[in-house]
């Protein structure tokens, strides 16, 4: 058995596992996982799309998948305090930008000071490297 069938497999296995888990204890996802709310106003701006082809070829289903379809570079978004993630945006990355201002608001106390960073999405296989300016 080649290792994308076993990790297909093992995937679905896992998956049947917690829905049955979950099911058990009479919860949803959607009780299990809170969505993020942005803890402070920020703009993201998409710097770069990578796309790691020998990774994609060993580790996902669809080795031509390419990079992310969700943004290009140059995508410039604004967010505000208590906005939740809209409706398109990769999950993934706004659970990150909203842990980012969430941990930022805690640490800055000058409400008019600019914290700008650069991060990057967790998909190791084509990540998409955004800056962060918060205000």
């Amino acid at each position: 058995m080649d290792r994308r069938q076993f990790c297909k497999i093992a995937s679905m296995a896992m998956g049947a596992l917690g829905v049955a888990h979950l099911d058990a204890l009479g919860a949803t996802r959607k009780e299990t996982i809170a969505d993020p709310i942005m803890g402070r106003n920020c703009r993201v701006t998409v710097i770069r799309r990578e796309c790691y082809h020998d990774l994609q070829a060993l580790f996902l289903d669809d080795p031509d998948e390419g990079p992310c379809r969700a943004f290009a570079s140059g995508d410039d978004f604004k967010f505000e305090v208590g906005m939740r993630c809209p409706v398109g945006f990769c999950p993934r990355l706004w659970r990150i930008l909203c842990e980012r201002a969430e941990e930022c608001g805690s640490v800055c106390n000058d409400p008019l000071k600019t914290d700008t960073s650069i991060l990057s999405c967790p998909d190791g296989t084509r990540p998409v490297i955004v800056r962060i300016d918060l205000s």
